[in-house]
């Protein structure tokens, strides 16, 4: 029996300091407050309130303000059940008023080790910064430097400033510490002058390599993966502390059945060129215009040009599935990462391209299914303005040990030479679709993608969680493509997915892939679609030293947006939820804490169709039994 009482409002909010000028200042903010008249009372807007007020007093010069300095008060009335709600904004004893900080002298020591002589350094100021250096010429561009040096001599004292000279500085991967030093004048005690102290890696070139094998099962056939990969890295490439990054992977599997022996399966080959510049090189002009369009507000726009970051991207792909296709895919990209002071995460990409070019072998199989193969066309994927964009939320861990993390990706590609093209045919009189070769009726990819990845994490001790994610996905083609691209469609089923089943395995809708009742022979599934709903959740345990536990339940599938006639109950229906194949499982994983080795057994429990014989969906007891250990799962690190 709850009996919760009368509930208490907020009858008035009042100030009270002896700091007459610190008290102006918190009056003339007061209309932000999260505490304010007529509101319930709420112990957690209390905390909020607090810490907002300290912030804002941070940023307005005073430096040294922490929330022990305010005590909340009420005097509370038993006739109207409302509080007076009292800050009081204490003093630092025996002071009677709170410091006001002035920035004074900023120093940056651009090499810096311990016991470094002083007197033998090379000095220069640029905008009132003085930087030292105990080389002849800078170690990183001083523009770079000067630009993510945030204090301004004279001015008031910001912790903004602070937090973002830290966080830029500490962004140059040039760096392996950076510290920032506060110290009161000593004959001015409202100047507070900084050290920055920036200590270079030693190494400009850093490379690393690994060898990684798997083992996985497809129905009796074994399968054997092995590959190998190495990375160069340059620091400071172009002495502006630019990241390039070149990594090269090859890899192949050899798949094993008593009939047939060893065969190799397929094989893989990779090659990427990276180049992250800790800048803002907006060349074509499209923060701007955003900013000035008023699409991007003012704010936003100032952080994300002081902190965002420059990548420039160039590869090549190429995938061959022995007696089944190949592919081979070129790519280019420009774009911008940033993260905002509260952790979340924007990347955008304004220019990108894919060249994705097929060789279909198996041709009988894909005779059968038209649609799969018109996915299989060679395409240009494009973006001339706006190619895909990423918002990454990111929810810390909070006091009951919840936290979330939601990842939203939207891409677009051709919408720009489809416009172009239908400007051209209006002007001209013509009917003519743009293709890129005429020989190879290469295409350009026209389709708008969007997929969101929603993680829940819940820690209820040191040695237990629970963990559950949501993604969902949906592509549409458009203009006279008649379907997606395969590359770009979604799929279910591996070591991250349905872990019950094998990649691609499931789907689209009710469909039943006739190659999934071979048990003899590795088959490789090529079960894609343009919807995708995917629902997981795991229990994670530990069992003994570095050895973890889990119980899983996994649950999805994938739809096509069209009628196939070829494969039957494949397109999307209110009777969807009625094909989400269903699997659960045990997992076992040893915890290394800075990455994971995980094995994860899972089994079939709902088909996503219905057996003709039994007429039904859901499997037996005695069907799981003579699944044995399952469907195993090896991977690295967790599924979410």
């Amino acid at each position: 029996i709850v009996s919760q009482g009368e509930r208490f409002k907020v009858k008035s909010v009042s100030y009270e300091s002896t700091d007459s000028k610190l008290l102006d200042f918190i009056k003339s903010i007061e209309q932000d407050a999260f505490v304010k008249k007529g509101d319930y009372i709420d112990f957690s807007q209390f905390e909020l309130e607090k810490s907002r007020l300290t912030v804002e007093l941070q940023n307005h010069g005073y430096a040294n303000f922490a929330n022990n300095y305010i005590e909340i008060s009420g005097d509370s009335s038993r006739i109207n059940k409302e509080v007076d709600i009292f800050f009081l904004f204490r003093t630092p004893l025996p002071d009677t008023t709170h410091t006001k900080f002035i920035t004074g002298e900023v120093k940056v020591y651009t090499d810096y080790f311990k016991d470094q002589l002083v007197d033998s350094l090379y000095s220069d100021t640029i905008q009132t910064v003085q930087y030292y250096r105990q080389s002849a010429a800078y170690l990183v561009k001083p523009t770079l430097l000067s630009n993510s040096v945030f204090f301004k001599q004279g001015e008031l004292l910001r912790r903004d400033d602070r937090q973002k000279t830290f966080r830029k500085l500490n962004s140059l991967g040039t760096y392996r510490f950076v510290t920032v030093n506060a110290k009161a004048d000593k004959d001015r005690d409202s100047i507070m002058n900084f050290e920055i102290l920036l200590t270079p890696f030693q190494k400009k070139w850093i490379y690393d390599g690994s060898l990684e094998g798997y083992f996985s099962t497809l129905g009796a056939a074994r399968l054997f993966g092995f590959s190998i990969s190495s990375q160069f890295v340059n620091r400071n490439f172009f002495g502006g502390s630019e990241k390039y990054a070149l990594r090269a992977e090859a890899g192949t599997e050899i798949g094993y059945s008593s009939d047939k022996g060893f065969v190799q399966r397929t094989t893989n080959l990779s090659l990427q060129n990276n180049l992250n510049i800790p800048s803002f090189q907006d060349f074509i002009g499209l923060g701007r215009f955003a900013n000035r369009t008023g699409l991007i507000k003012d704010k936003f726009y100032k952080n994300f040009v002081e902190e965002s970051s420059t990548n420039i991207g160039l590869g090549f792909s190429a995938l061959n599935i022995i007696n089944f296709y190949s592919l081979s895919s070129f790519n280019a990209s420009f774009g911008f990462d940033y993260t905002s002071p509260k952790g979340n995460r924007f990347v955008f990409r304004p220019l990108g391209f894919n060249l994705d070019l097929y060789s279909i072998k198996d041709t009988a199989r894909f005779a059968q299914n038209p649609l799969i193969l018109l996915s299989f066309k060679d395409i240009l994927g494009t973006g001339f303005v706006f190619r895909d964009f990423s918002y990454i939320y990111n929810k810390p861990k909070d006091r009951k040990g919840n936290s979330f993390l939601a990842i939203n990706n939207l891409e677009v590609s051709g919408w720009e030479v489809y416009l172009t093209n239908k400007l051209y045919n209006a002007i001209s009189g013509s009917d003519k679709e743009w293709v890129l070769d005429n020989k190879r009726e290469i295409a350009f990819a026209k389709y708008f993608r969007y997929e969101f990845d929603g993680r829940y994490n819940k820690e209820y001790s040191r040695t237990s969680s629970f963990a559950s994610r949501l993604n969902l996905g949906l592509i549409i083609p458009f203009g006279n493509n008649p379907s997606a691209p395969f590359i770009r469609q979604f799929g279910v089923g591996g070591p991250n997915s349905l872990r019950a089943w094998n990649i691609k395995e499931p789907g689209p809708g009710g469909y039943r892939d006739p190659l999934a009742k071979l048990k003899e022979t590795p088959v490789i599934f090529v079960n894609q679609g343009d919807i995708k709903i995917e629902l997981n959740a795991e229990y994670r345990f530990k069992i003994l030293l570095l050895l973890d536990g889990a119980l899983f339940v996994d649950a999805g599938n994938v739809w096509t947006l069209k009628e196939d006639p070829n494969r039957p109950g494949s397109v999307i229906s209110g009777n969807f939820i009625k094909q989400m194949a269903i699997g659960a499982g045990y997992g076992v994983r040893f915890n290394f804490n800075f990455f994971i080795i995980r094995f994860d057994c899972g089994y079939k429990i709902r088909s996503p169709f219905e057996d003709p014989y039994k007429k039904s969906q859901w499997y037996t007891f005695k069907e799981i039994r003579q699944q044995g250990l399952g469907n195993v799962q090896v991977a690295v690190n967790y599924p979410f």
